[in-house]
């Protein structure tokens, strides 16, 4: 069986993610110039924010202390560069096309390892489930904006 611990750890490093993620939609809303865009990135901080709280949940159910925006972790601070670095609307949206793929791959990966732990497991399929539904939607829109 899986500890708490380390199932803590790992929905708090999803929560970190997500929380980077937030910042890099609401970067990208500012900077590129496609309304339809520009309303995707809204779609994308709403659905996140909404998912927020059921991961928090789980965390202090657990046992586990949330962190506060302010400390992102490396990682997440490391994906908030590369995001910047994304000139064209494409890129932006290509980089996050390649973000959401890797998010479902991390969640296959750990639903298949806390197979013991129902109530997270199924939070996890939730939380990919929603993924997919971004996934799908930045595919769409790159496929209307001719990439």
């Amino acid at each position: 069986m899986t500890s708490p611990t380390t199932i803590v750890a790992k929905l708090q490093s999803n929560l970190r993610f997500k929380l980077a993620y937030i910042r890099v939609y609401h970067d990208f809303q500012q900077t590129v110039t496609e309304d339809e865009v520009k309303a995707l990135m809204k779609t994308l901080i709403e659905a996140e924010r909404e998912t927020i709280g059921s991961l928090t949940r789980r965390i202090r159910q657990l046992g586990g202390a949330v962190q506060p925006e302010s400390q992102p972790g490396q990682s997440a601070q490391e994906l908030r560069i590369k995001a910047s670095t994304q000139r064209t609307t494409l890129a932006k949206l290509r980089f996050l096309q390649r973000g959401a793929t890797r998010a479902i791959e991390w969640y296959d990966e750990q639903i298949a390892a806390l197979a013991d732990d129902e109530e997270t497991v199924g939070l996890l399929k939730a939380l990919r489930e929603d993924k997919r539904q971004h996934l799908q939607r930045l595919e769409d829109m790159i496929a209307r904006l001719g990439g």
